[in-house]
């Protein structure tokens, strides 16, 4: 099954990699992301003094997890919200089918959070019809400026033909669209930025204001969240947010924060009448028992370092835009622990230790030391490893006869039985004819 995981996995980056034509458009997301990084440090007064607060903070919710996931459901019940455990992804999917009734319109948006429970293949096996609510997705929702696949994405959906129409009206025209097809027995999917734990509410950033119509004008919205993303209260919500749209959005503060206490009441004219909101671990207390592995729950998601990751930017382009799982450097950490290592143990190797991952973090987390814990503990549980025990038995045995390595015939076996360890990329590497012992013996002869 890990063997499966992997190929599919090598499948797909090899495929996104191919494609050159989208080479130009990452490098504007990275050079995008590399300018925020380097321009967070000017925004704020003391920027390493709002890092710390991130991972104090961090650290205090970690501490009295339980107690702040209490406050939080009685806070949020108590306006007519529910709340939800799903301690796996296929969990937190069947809810979320159990919800939506028969005859309702659903709208999905490819948030994070609803790609890593599976929500279209669960969809799909229950004949489950949905749109997606967010026009593009990574990385042309990344982009400092509208792309064309956004504006075309636009067009078809209002049937738009005329080419002249500003982006002001086309936009103004989809809202429009929208708001018409929410009035009715709808359903919005989506995920959150942040959960804060008194007042109880649930906050979303955006640049577009789309996804915040959606949530005002449908009947029920179902939010999925981690329990990481759990924050104290309202009072740090600042430092969150700062850090978050700096790094993401390349501003100080996005154009829309929105935070939702609840369902609509009956003195307020928008907002869904049935919300709810499904509290996912999927893996994650077994990471926050792990003294090396919790430094991950510091993450706030800002995907800068995936956007600059020379694997992972490759591995998310559009062209699996079916509700695919979009990865970065810290699925190589958590993964191999939702999953198991015998399913998931290779992300560990997925890696290519640069660094940039841990440069741009505005939430100081050092992946590489994580991966390293990861690769240590695969090797050790003989879930993944390129090279096998056997086979590594069988290599020690032969490189230290030097008469195996002189006949021609054992050095072409030897090649040929890690061939395939070695991978389609990459050759194994030609040994010397001759022993070192040799070669030392003829230097030392012309040195003389």
């Amino acid at each position: 099954m890990g063997e499966s995981s992997r190929q599919a996995f090598l499948k797909r980056f090899f495929e996104n990699n191919s494609d050159k034509e989208n080479f130009s458009l990452l490098e504007t997301v990275s050079e995008h992301y590399e300018k925020n990084s380097a321009n967070a440090p000017y925004a704020f007064a003391r920027y390493g003094l709002a890092k710390d607060r991130i991972v104090f903070y961090k650290h205090k919710l970690m501490a009295d997890l339980p107690d702040y996931l209490m406050d939080f459901e009685t806070g949020l019940t108590a306006t007519g919200a529910k709340v939800i455990y799903a301690e796996t992804a296929a969990d937190a999917a069947f809810e979320i089918c159990r919800l939506v009734s028969k005859g309702d319109r659903v709208f999905v948006s490819k948030d994070r959070l609803v790609n890593e429970i599976g929500l279209a293949a669960r969809f799909k096996s229950e004949n489950i019809s949905f749109e997606n609510s967010r026009l593009v997705d990574f990385p042309y929702r990344m982009l400092p400026y509208p792309s064309s696949v956004f504006l075309q994405e636009m067009a078809k959906k209002i049937g738009l033909e005329d080419t002249k129409v500003d982006l002001a009206q086309q936009s103004s025209m989809y809202k429009k669209h929208i708001a018409d097809a929410l009035f009715k027995d709808s359903v919005y999917i989506s995920g959150a930025d942040f959960l804060v734990s008194t007042p109880a509410s649930v906050v979303k950033i955006e640049n577009t204001g789309n996804e915040n119509l959606f949530a005002s004008f449908c009947t029920k919205q179902i939010i999925v969240a981690g329990i990481d993303q759990m924050i104290p209260s309202l009072q740090e919500l600042d430092y969150f947010t700062s850090l978050f749209t700096i790094h993401a959005h390349g501003s100080l503060q996005a154009w829309n924060h929105v935070l939702y206490f609840g369902p609509k009441r009956q003195d307020e004219i928008d907002g869904p009448q049935q919300m709810h909101v499904i509290l996912v671990d999927n893996g994650r207390t077994r990471l926050l028992k792990e003294d090396y592995r919790r430094s991950v729950f510091n993450c706030i998601h800002c995907d800068a370092c995936t956007a600059l990751c020379p694997v992972f930017k490759h591995f998310n382009l559009p062209c699996h835009e079916n509700g695919s799982r979009m990865m970065g450097p810290l699925d190589c950490v958590t993964m191999p622990v939702e999953d198991g290592f015998d399913k998931s143990g290779f992300m560990a190797f997925a890696c290519t230790l640069c660094g940039k991952c841990s440069e741009v973090c505005p939430a100081g987390i050092n992946f590489q030391e994580m991966i390293l814990y990861n690769r240590k503990e695969s090797v050790e549980r003989e879930s993944f490893m390129a090279i096998s025990r056997s086979q590594m038995k069988l290599l020690r045995k032969m490189m230290l006869k030097q008469k195996v390595l002189d006949s021609s015939y054992h050095r072409l076996v030897l090649k040929m039985n890690f061939k395939k360890s070695f991978g389609s990329q990459k050759e194994f590497p030609d040994l010397s004819k001759k022993s070192f012992h040799l070669r030392w013996q003829e230097n030392r002869v012309e040195n003389r």
